[in-house]
């Protein structure tokens, strides 16, 4: 008689810099109650992940749960994976950064669990043939990714009937296939269609292997499935399933297999992650395009076999989809190669690896890269791990390609603050750090077209989290989502150029406010994206940057020379940090031209609608002053941005007063919950109505300043 070996692993994940309440949920509505259904089943295995930044939160907020998973442990009822601690997309780090965190992760568990993991769960199961190495120096024996990989590699079902070897330049490691059906199945239909697949799977003639691994989320955190899973029995359901026919399906975990039963193979598998990854990683109109031919091919026969050879991107597409998501890798890179050069211990090195967490970088069905709290803490902590590094140097600058462009930018470095400039994107500073709070003023994203926007004009549910249930159990979350608030579509509106600061705009006088805020304005010059060159001075306590172009305005010749300074911190004079923008604006032409110039600012200030972070004007008085506000005034010579939350204080100066416009950048994006509106930053932009006669200068000054309070 046919025997299934079934291995039921679960992965439980936070991450780092997600809400405390968030995790709270979680942990009673899925980590607890499965835990807890399954401790009461001797007979039932599991194998479990968790992320370290979650273990960390719950050694904090229940250990008594770290002991019930242990004596499950020594009961031989569960095994625990390793992996990176704080969930890093392993093949985008230096090695030394792979080790680094698999090791902190392995000790962790073999200090609370008992055991040292001989596995580890694969961050969003993404795989490049590089990784036998690292993993085997590591000390890991095995991983667990999708069978879409196997198939990739052009294997089929009938042959993943167990475990497989790989290597690299040597080094092996052995590669389970977790099944993409199971994950569909598991929890969201009756048990019976697993029995079911169970009883198609070829006879292997040894113990047949079936895997299913996905997240535990979708136990109780996913819509509707707390009450699928356990209101409604299904979880009771799917244990008396697997009890009436333990005569031939055998719960297991990855170890015991590996005890018992030898490898099926060789293989090498692609650069690969699960099936539906491929496809987020896509750019919005191939991802279309995607969509829109695998609904022609499902109408053609022999679907199932044609769809193996449809792929989709891959996880690194994501650096380039997102230029925020490929300026905070290659951030991360530059303090990672620093840290090593210190020599980096403890919770120094450990906030570099917190900064590796992988969910800021990417975007699909979860909100991810598009929730600005979850990529402040990914700076916030990149920004500690620098600073350490740097242990205390006073003012640095350096030029170089930190974003592998190909294109060197300028990094000027101080005490309190620390700013990167590209020339050769308009001359725009991109990213500005405020050490003492260890904040990047500048973590902004851009409005740009998402595949699900399409969908998202049909969507007519008022509420995600009343999604109907699919035929015979609960919806998955790639089922039709709903929208979480009434006209969302009126908010897609999509920026042509990075939501970055110190862009230079020429603009026609009478441009309508919000037409320059839902980008579709008409800019009269070719300054917003042009080239810039740089020349860098260094004077005692002083950088500057001289930032240069000519371009055209209204079709004549116009020079702009930009200079940025920063001074060293803690200046008598001053008694806070920040930059100085000095312009001097210059018409080559023969005829005047009128323009009015607008010098536009991105500031992530977080919680748009707390009212304890506000803006205030004086001279003005402001009917809403939060942070998502949006308004025109005229004749302002000072805007104020105060987070009493936070402790600061962030003031813009000009040295002629100017009209300001200040409005939210607010995108629309798709999570697990449904699709929602999300406050990213604000733009702060000084309007100044300019006459600029043939071979004259025109200056205009702007101060930056921040200061704690």
């Amino acid at each position: 008689m046919k025997k299934i070996k079934f291995i039921f692993a679960i992965h439980n994940h936070q991450p780092v810099g997600n809400f405390d309440h968030v995790a709270e949920e979680a942990y009673h509505n899925a980590y607890l109650p499965l835990v807890e259904a399954v401790r009461d089943v001797p007979w039932f295995k599991i194998c479990l992940h968790f992320t370290g930044s979650l273990l960390e939160w719950i050694l904090k907020s229940h250990p008594e749960f770290i002991k019930t998973v242990a004596s499950m442990v020594e009961a031989g009822q569960a095994e625990i994976l390793g992996g990176g601690f704080y969930e890093p997309i392993l093949a985008l780090l230096p090695d030394e950064d792979k080790l680094g965190q698999i090791e902190k992760l392995s000790k962790f568990v073999e200090d609370n669990f008992g055991k040292r993991p001989r596995g580890i769960w694969l961050a969003e199961r993404v795989w490049e043939p590089h990784l036998p190495a690292a993993l085997c120096d590591a000390g890991i024996e095995y991983v667990v990714v999708d069978d879409f990989h196997f198939k990739m590699s052009g294997l089929r079902d009938s042959e993943l009937t167990g475990y497989f070897i790989t290597e690299e330049q040597g080094k092996t490691v052995k590669v389970f296939p977790g099944s993409e059906r199971l994950r569909y199945t598991i929890p969201f239909k009756e048990p019976e269609e697993a029995l079911a697949h169970w009883r198609n799977m070829p006879d292997a003639g040894v113990n047949t292997l079936s895997v299913m691994a996905d997240d535990g989320e979708k136990f109780g955190v996913w819509p509707g499935t707390y009450k699928w899973v356990y209101e409604d029995g299904w979880l009771k359901r799917f244990i008396s399933a697997l009890e009436a026919n333990r005569d031939w399906i055998e719960p297991s975990t990855f170890s015991e297999y590996i005890d018992s039963e030898g490898p099926r193979g060789r293989v090498y598998l692609p650069t690969c992650s699960y099936m539906e990854m491929g496809e987020w990683s896509l750019p919005a109109e191939a991802m279309l395009e995607y969509e829109d031919f695998l609904d022609e091919l499902k109408k053609e026969p022999g679907y199932d076999i044609k769809r193996l050879f449809v792929k989709g991107g891959f996880f690194r597409n994501f650096l380039s989809k997102y230029p925020e998501a490929n300026a905070m890798h290659k951030r991360m890179l530059q303090v990672s190669r620093k840290a090593r050069r210190a020599g980096l211990k403890g919770d120094a090195i450990d906030d570099l690896w917190r900064g590796q967490c992988n969910d800021a970088y990417w975007h699909g069905v979860f909100g991810g890269l598009y929730l600005p709290h979850l990529r402040d803490a990914v700076y916030r902590h990149l920004i500690k791990a620098e600073v350490a590094a740097e242990a205390g140097e006073r003012l640095t600058v350096e030029t170089a390609d930190f974003d592998g462009d190909l294109s060197d930018e300028v990094m000027i470095a101080g005490k309190d603050i620390s700013l990167f400039i590209d020339p050769g994107d308009g001359g725009m500073i991109y990213e500005l750090d405020y050490r003492p709070i260890a904040m990047n003023m500048m973590n902004t994203l851009s409005r740009r077209p998402e595949a699900y926007h399409r969908k998202l004009a049909t969507t007519q549910e008022a509420d995600a989290g009343d999604r109907s249930r699919s035929p015979g159990g609960a919806a998955t979350i790639h089922e039709k989502m709903g929208a979480k608030e009434e006209g969302l579509s009126s908010y897609l509106h999509y920026d042509w150029y990075r939501k970055a600061s110190l862009i230079d705009h020429f603009l026609d006088g009478e441009t309508d406010f919000d037409a320059f805020r839902n980008a579709e304005h008409k800019e009269f010059g070719d300054f917003v994206k042009g080239l810039y060159s740089s020349k860098v001075k260094k004077s005692g306590d002083k950088v500057s940057v001289v930032l240069s172009r000519t371009g055209e305005v209204r079709g004549q010749k116009v020079s702009v020379r930009k200079t940025v300074t920063v001074r060293a911190a803690g200046r008598p004079a001053s008694g806070d940090s920040g930059f100085d923008a000095g312009y001097v604006i210059r018409n080559e032409g023969s005829e005047e031209i009128n323009t009015a110039f607008g010098v536009e600012f991105n500031f992530s200030l977080l919680a748009g609608n707390s009212p304890d972070r506000y803006f205030e004007i004086p001279g003005h008085s402001l009917k809403a002053g939060n942070f998502a506000s949006a308004g025109e005034l005229n004749n302002v010579s000072e805007v104020r941005m105060v987070d009493e939350w936070l402790g600061y204080a962030m003031t813009l100066s000009f040295g002629e007063r100017a009209a300001l416009w200040r409005f939210p950048v607010e995108t629309v994006s798709q999570s697990e919950s449904g699709y929602e509106r999300v406050f990213q930053c604000e733009s702060i932009v000084p309007v100044w109505r300019l006459t600029l006669q043939p071979g004259t200068d025109v200056p205009v000054s702007i101060k930056l300043r921040l200061e704690r309070r």
